[in-house]
């Protein structure tokens, strides 16, 4: 597997960094000033986080492709295990939240998936990844 460069790792940082930015800055400018805004501000507003994602996911597609046979094989078991151990987690509240045992609210269920996602597909990738050792 090629090591990511320096440079790959600080486009990384820095695409994380703007995600996580624009998510809270547009969370509070969508609770404070723009409360009451124009209802296509609020749409711009609430989307300013993508672009920053959409820059991170252009960024790991492209170390992914530049990986070998074997490294691919296991981010597809690490992607597969790790989006079942996810859906697992949103049935499992959706049917305690059916029985009216927790509520979780709709806007923290979304808004947490993809980060969960993600997360779960790192610690995954790892332990797939000594499988192969």
């Amino acid at each position: 597997m090629p090591c990511p460069t320096p440079a790959d790792r600080r486009s990384f940082l820095l695409s994380g960094l703007c995600y996580l930015g624009s998510v809270y800055l547009a969370a509070w400018l969508l609770e404070q000033p723009l409360a009451e805004a124009h209802m296509a501000l609020r749409v711009a507003v609430a989307l300013l986080p993508v672009p920053a994602i959409v820059w991170l996911i252009r960024i790991v597609v492209r170390g992914v492709l530049a990986r070998d046979e074997m490294q691919r094989r296991i981010d597809l078991e690490a992607i597969a295990i790790s989006s079942l151990a996810i859906g697992l987690a949103a049935l499992t509240l959706s049917l305690l939240a059916m029985a009216d045992l927790i509520a979780p609210s709709g806007q923290a269920v979304l808004a947490w998936t993809f980060p969960a996602l993600w997360l779960a597909y790192g610690l995954t990738r790892q332990w797939v990844g000594r499988r192969y050792r």
